[in-house]
């Protein structure tokens, strides 16, 4: 019996990049097979509202989010229900005044199912409480501590100094104004001057909360599941300026192709909501409780929301609120 060499197969590896307007796209071929990894090289616009500007820093909006998710193809999905105060509520949980029916809080809980880098399943699980007076506060805060720039130089003068004053429910301030007190801790609250250019602003804020709080509070929860997920997992970015295009970041974001059905994405949703093992998908959960939303990000939803009424990439001007 005679014995043959084995010879090493020999594997033929080809990488192709696909351009395209939101960037590179980059697949193997090996053996004449499309293999399931795909990374992509995106492109931000400011001028689309995909990233703003917060103190220098640039941070990336709802919208980039949604444009990196073309790669990355995380599904989003929403729970039946929602713990609110210790037991299950129906998801989303939204809380009414009972005589106008504005929002005032909502519960929501959203789930991201995709692929990590690595092929493995990944859900991002999120709950948000979303409260309206909380933001209201906080942007009358906003106000009252803004100060002026002069020759680009920050200042120690306040820009709106009549707004507002901390105060107590029974003194009220010995200054001109139209004043009403809003409490925010005890007898401890703020004194705000509705009559003052400045707190007419933070007043159809929020309004505007009070109507779309809902659709701010999934905005917020999705971001961050986004934000958080293995196949993008980034928030801040480096940026370039061109006068043709003006500020752009590029991200870099891992996809993976799959044959994943709406019925097992189903599957895997309701077996993660109960804290329960999958029998056909092995997968891992990240959790977490989101009490409260940065208020640059709040604001930067709330934008997007009604963004009918603003331009592209004006979230934000000077840095400041």
């Amino acid at each position: 019996m005679t014995t043959k060499e084995l010879k090493p197969v020999e594997t033929k590896e080809q990488r192709i990049v696909f351009s395209a307007e939101f960037g590179k796209l980059y697949q193997v071929v090996r053996d004449g097979q499309v293999m399931a990894p795909v990374k992509a090289e995106m492109t931000l616009y400011e001028k689309l509202g995909h990233i703003y500007n917060i103190q220098g820093k640039y941070t990336i909006a709802s919208p980039g989010y949604i444009h990196l998710n073309k790669v990355a193809s995380v599904s989003i999905v929403t729970p039946q229900s929602v713990i609110v105060d210790g037991r299950p509520c129906p998801n989303p949980f939204i809380e009414r005044d009972p005589k106008t029916k504005a929002i005032l809080s909502v519960n929501i809980r959203k789930m991201g199912i995709g692929y990590s880098p690595s092929g493995s399943i990944v859900v991002v699980d999120k709950t948000l409480f979303y409260n309206v007076y909380t933001y209201l506060i906080q942007s009358i805060q906003a106000k009252m501590k803004r100060v002026k720039y002069e020759n680009g130089k920050k200042t120690d003068k306040k820009e709106y100094p009549d707004c507002a004053i901390y105060g107590v429910a029974d003194q009220k301030p010995n200054k001109p104004g139209s004043w009403h007190f809003l409490p925010t801790e005890g007898e401890l609250g703020i004194w705000i001057n509705y009559e003052d250019p400045a707190i007419i602003d933070c007043l159809e804020e929020h309004t505007q909360r009070q109507r779309f709080g809902d659709r701010i509070a999934q905005k917020i929860v999705e971001r961050n599941i986004l934000k958080d997920h293995p196949a993008i997992g980034i928030s801040q970015v480096y940026v370039h300026e061109s006068k043709e295009k003006g500020v752009t970041a590029t991200v870099t974001v891992y996809g993976y192709r799959n044959e994943l059905k709406p019925h097992n994405i189903a599957e895997i949703m309701r077996a993660a909501e109960n804290g329960q093992e999958s029998d056909n998908f092995d997968y891992k959960v990240l959790m977490e409780e989101i009490v409260e939303a940065e208020p640059e990000e709040e604001k930067a939803e709330l934008q997007n929301v009604v963004g009918d009424e603003v331009e592209p990439g004006t979230l934000f001007q000077g840095g400041q609120k």
